[in-house]
């Protein structure tokens, strides 16, 4: 129908650029005679009359109309039920009562019921009805906005609660090991994520990963890539090999136009040692002393470069109070409204100053840090914390 495939948009003239086109609904001919000529000879609107109701849902189901000005009492139509019978087929229609002497109030009972004005018969060839006019469009083309926003929301609510139950709720209680995580997107829906996996020989696949850009479309690349090393975990040994194959999903998926940084670690809680792979994303090993470990993470992001083939790097020892810090970006790179860049320093010194305490008191700390160095305003990217403690 004209209405819907038009929506909002059909109210988005510019005044004296595009003609307003209007339906006069109207059975006097010399009613609408006079209020078809005090329109023409503003110069602003192509008038199409017609007698009735009928008539008036036939034009409005096959031609594209601004604005309707109705009359409440037609040939096959009287009173408010003549309004609601149109509003009821094309909701988002803008309509203009034209109201009697006698039907004042049904006009004005019309518009508590969604019509966007009415104008008595006597006014009908003065400027009020232009004014009407134009306030009926406008005033129906703000409400469309908003209930669209609303229908957005409310979409993007949905994708976000299912985005984050995708999550760890909980990290895992590993014995020997102190771990917290947090994903904070700055949208609704973001492109980090981080997953804990139980592998069936004892071992833990820990990862972070970082979508290029942030919001719906990154948050729905995020999905798919978390779902490829998921099962890949499940079937392959080799953590390079899981990150190519990641890749080439990746690359197929987006067609370029987007890629992922990877940190991806396989945790052997008992000896203490973890082997990994990355694609292109920062990691830190704080140890017990205070020094700053940064681990060899070169390589491509996942989806940039077609037939990359990515290997185990290193594995290390951990030892007591070690502990492994795996951030997105979106921490060190946070900017405040003075264009100043948080900094990758600046984060690892509070790490290091907070590195007797708990896992989940430096997740906080962190979060709070980078939360009022952005103030006033808040972070313009997701950010995303996982930290691996080794317990004394």
């Amino acid at each position: 129908m004209a209405w819907i495939a038009n929506g909002a948009n059909a109210y988005e003239k510019r005044w004296g650029v595009e003609p307003i086109r209007v339906l006069l609904v109207e059975d006097s001919e010399t009613d609408a005679i006079v209020i078809t000529a005090h329109l023409r000879s503003s110069g602003l609107f192509k008038i199409s009359h017609v007698p009735s109701l009928y008539a008036a849902c036939e034009s409005l189901q096959h031609n594209h109309t601004d604005v309707v000005i109705l009359d409440l009492n037609l040939p096959d139509s009287a009173g408010l039920a003549t309004y609601e019978s149109l509003h009821l087929r094309f909701p988002a229609a803008p309509v203009v009562i034209l109201s009697g002497q006698e039907d004042q109030q049904l006009a004005v009972a019309a518009v508590a019921k969604g019509a966007q004005d009415y104008v008595p018969k006597e006014s009908a060839d003065k400027p009020l009805l232009v004014r009407s006019l134009r306030y009926a469009i406008e005033r129906q083309a703000r409400l469309l906005a908003e209930r669209r926003n609303l229908l957005i929301e409310s979409d993007l609510e949905v994708a976000r609660r299912i985005q984050q139950r995708m999550l760890p709720v909980e990290p895992p209680q590993i014995p020997g090991y102190d771990i917290a995580a947090v994903c904070r997107p700055t949208a609704a829906c973001g492109g980090d994520f981080f997953d804990f996996i139980q592998r069936a020989d004892g071992t833990w696949d820990v990862l972070v990963a970082d979508v290029s850009s942030h919001g719906f479309g990154p948050a729905l690349i995020m999905v798919g890539t978390r779902r490829i090393l998921r099962t890949c975990s499940a079937f392959h040994d080799d953590l390079g090999k899981i990150l190519t194959i990641a890749s080439e999903a990746v690359a197929e998926d987006t067609f370029g136009e987007h890629f992922v940084t990877v940190f991806y670690a396989r945790v052997q809680p008992r000896e203490r040692v973890f082997t990994y792979s990355a694609a292109g994303h920062p990691v830190w090993v704080v140890t017990a002393r205070g020094d700053v470990i940064s681990l060899d993470c070169d390589g491509f992001p996942l989806g940039l470069v077609p037939e990359t083939q990515y290997c185990n790097i290193d594995s290390r020892q951990l030892h007591p109070g070690d502990i492994l810090f795996m951030p997105t970006d979106g921490s060190y790179e946070a900017i405040n409204s003075a264009g100043e860049i948080f900094g990758q320093q600046q984060v690892l010194d509070l790490v290091v100053q907070s590195r007797e305490q708990p896992a989940a008191v430096i997740r906080d700390r962190l979060l709070a840090a980078v939360t009022t160095f952005c103030e006033p305003e808040v972070p313009q990217d997701d950010v995303t914390l996982v930290l691996i403690k080794v317990c004394e």
